[in-house]
């Protein structure tokens, strides 16, 4: 299964219009203040912003990589529903647009908690179709969005935590500059008022650590019948043949 490719592109464009690059500058300064706190060896970027934008450039993981099919756009070509990467080896991953772009969103998160290290982090950036209705209209009739109670239902099966939820970009998707810009109002406001109604979300979460029991053989005991005699269970006896015949 593969990502769609016509809906990555739609999704990027969305970025070329007024809220799009009022949400990416919100996004940017709030990837920095993440960003600096998470440290490693590895972060990779996927997704409709792979290549495109400078997110990973606030890294202070040691080695950062954008991954997708534009082989000029990005340091490594491949999938997001088989990252060709090996399991447990990346600390930081920054998806933007999966679930909206691929057939299959819930092997894309699949895939990223694989390759994550344990307690390695994802920033997972996606639109939210509530706003869509009023900034993005056609790219709504294009896009399947999953709504936010899947995403969190997908991440508590994987065992991925939720650190933190942000909204951002609450102005409609107006294309006159100068009405735009006398919505500002609406930024500040709509975090608190309406945070459901913003453009994109953004979650920041962790891969938990799940503590495994180890593994402890039962030995079946012997059931007693009436009578005095003695039922075995096939452990006992192959015990009993294998040390007692002859």
């Amino acid at each position: 299964m593969q990502t769609s490719e016509t809906n990555l592109t739609l999704c990027r464009n969305w970025y070329d219009t007024l809220a799009g690059q009022q949400a990416l500058t919100e996004l940017d300064a709030l990837c920095a203040d993440y960003m600096s706190e998470i440290f490693g060896y590895y972060a990779l970027e996927i997704g409709a912003l792979s290549g495109h934008t400078k997110l990973l450039e606030h890294s202070r993981v040691a080695f950062s990589a954008s991954l997708g099919s534009d082989r000029k756009a990005n340091d490594i070509i491949g999938s997001p529903e088989q990252l060709p990467i090996e399991t447990d080896n990346v600390d930081l991953v920054v998806a933007s647009h999966l679930l909206e772009s691929s057939v299959d969103p819930h092997q894309v998160l699949r895939e990223i908690d694989r390759v994550l290290v344990p307690e390695g982090q994802l920033i997972l950036i996606g639109f939210n179709p509530w706003a869509l209705m009023r900034s993005g209209s056609a790219l709504r009739k294009q896009v399947d969005f999953p709504i936010m109670p899947r995403v969190k239902d997908w991440f508590s099966l994987l065992g991925l935590e939720v650190l933190e939820l942000q909204y951002l970009g609450f102005r409609p998707g107006l294309q006159n500059e100068k009405l735009y810009k006398r919505l500002a109002w609406m930024e500040s406001l709509g975090k608190v008022a309406w945070p459901l109604f913003s453009n994109l979300y953004v979650i920041h979460a962790k891969k938990q650590v799940i503590a495994r029991r180890p593994y402890k053989k039962v030995w079946k005991s012997p059931i007693l019948l009436s009578g005095g005699k003695v039922a075995l269970n096939r452990t006992a006896q192959r015990t009993r043949k294998e040390n007692f015949s002859g």
